[in-house]
């Protein structure tokens, strides 16, 4: 557990830029300092240049990333990958680096696409062995994975309450035919263990946002829930599943939620609406969290 204010969150790419000199990308990427440790979550969509332009106006140099997590395999997570690890092996003579995930992270997957009017891949544009070759390690598990005294992953979600689904347009593939996958098994978040209580970190939530909260306190055994940011994947969310998260965050007192990608403009209104600007607010490109 570490005080709060020893906690830094920069936001590198995100669907919409919170400041002019920032560039925006439909992804996801964040370094999570703590006091010296530096993560990086995600490496957003591999637009050419959004993350490199993004880490250099934002101060983020690529060799003093310790570890690399990635909460999911989908493309607009991980598809800035090689960029990272191709300048990070420039700068440090290709020393390994750790790339922690689910056993299925790098799987193939796919989407539903109304831009090619069928099935496109949407999994991870790199294999492991490509990866490896600019020094990365992977390290993969379905359980939590501790990386210091205050920082974990969640492993695999349950998915235990009745209102939160992974939706229907994500596919994976069984030789010739495109099965539904309605289990999105690899999705992780981040937990932060804080004298404040827990922060939790969300990458696209398609486990559900509540379902990842419930399995944070569980396997921390720490009830507070002090801050929930990143894609919480309510973009397509029914009425009922937008009342009940809302529910649940004011049960639980969580004091700030801040939302990135794929939670849609709609559904930010209504968190907005429901749950005030003193707990609200949107996490973009730029943005830098700081106690």
């Amino acid at each position: 557990m570490i005080p709060i204010n020893q906690l830094q969150i920069k936001t590198l790419s995100e669907n919409t830029a919170a400041l002019p000199i920032v560039m925006a990308e439909w992804g996801l990427s964040m370094e999570i300092s703590i006091n010296d440790q530096k993560y990086l979550f995600d490496t957003g969509a591999g637009n050419i240049n959004v993350l490199r332009h993004n880490m250099m106006v934002m101060g983020v140099r690529p060799e003093t990333i310790d570890h690399i997590i990635l909460s999911h395999g989908h493309q607009d997570h991980t598809g800035g990958l090689r960029y990272f690890l191709e300048q990070r092996a420039y700068l440090t003579g290709a020393k390994t680096i750790k790339i922690y995930g689910h056993p299925e992270v790098m799987s193939p997957k796919y989407v539903m696409s109304p831009l090619v009017f069928g099935y496109r891949f949407f999994g991870c544009p790199f294999t492991a062995g490509e990866l490896e070759r600019y020094g990365a390690e992977m390290v993969v598990s379905k359980e939590p994975i501790e990386l210091n005294d205050s920082l974990m992953t969640t492993g695999e979600v349950p998915m235990i309450n009745d209102f939160e689904d992974v939706g229907n347009t994500f596919f994976i593939k069984s030789g010739d035919d495109y099965i539904e996958d309605t289990e999105m098994i690899d999705d992780l978040a981040i937990i932060v263990k804080t004298d404040k209580g827990l922060v939790v970190i969300l990458g696209c939530a398609h486990r559900g946002m509540i379902n990842t909260i419930h399995h944070a306190q569980k396997i921390t055994g720490i009830d507070t829930v002090y801050m929930v940011i990143g894609g919480t994947h309510l973009i397509n969310a029914s009425m009922e599943r937008m009342d009940k998260t809302v529910e649940e965050i004011k049960r639980l007192k969580i004091q700030k939620v801040g939302v990135s990608h794929c939670t849609g403009a709609n559904a930010a209104a209504y968190l907005l609406d429901k749950l005030g600007p003193e707990i609200f607010f949107n996490n973009n490109v730029g943005s830098i969290i700081q106690f």
